[in-house]
Parts: C-alpha cells; structure tokens; sequence
C-alpha cells in the first residue's frame, strides 16, 4: 500500500482481504460475483485509494452493527466494577 494512500489505515481493508482469502475466489471473482462491482474498484479499495462504502462495510461486519468508534476506557471501567459487585 503506498504511503500517500488517504485510506491506507481503514479497518474494512484488512477485512475484505481477509473476507476474499477466506472465500477463496480471488479478487477479481469476489468483485463480480459476491460485491458485484468491477474488479478495479475492489483493488482500489485495497490499495487505500478509494474509501471503502458503507454498505460493503455492513455487509463485512455480518450481523455486528457497531460501527462507531470504541468508547473511552473511562466508561468502561466503571461497568467492569458492576460487573464484580454482581
């Protein structure tokens, strides 16, 4: 991935390669038969060039929805102290 790549650090990159090596298709497969897009985009993607949309966001995190950013440690301390009072 080149330095200058906008989008080189997004999670979703190291998720949908995770997702094609997992499937085993190859790029060029995957992009036409499962996210039905040309295969250039699916390697600008990779590269980081192009930022990866939502909807294919979505569709690599399955039914866990959470895509904001983590909360503060400071909140979850206070429920790992609940946790241990139960």
């Amino acid at each position: 991935m080149h330095e200058r790549s906008p989008h080189r650090n997004d999670w979703a990159i190291k998720s949908l390669r995770s997702a094609i090596d997992r499937d085993g298709r190859g790029v060029k497969r995957y992009a036409r038969e499962v996210l039905v897009r040309p295969p250039t985009t699916i390697y600008r993607w990779l590269a980081g060039h192009r930022p990866i949309p939502r909807c294919v966001r979505e569709f690599l995190v399955g039914d866990f929805r959470i895509l904001a950013s983590p909360i503060s440690k400071d909140t979850t301390t206070g429920e790992e102290k609940h946790e241990q009072e139960e």
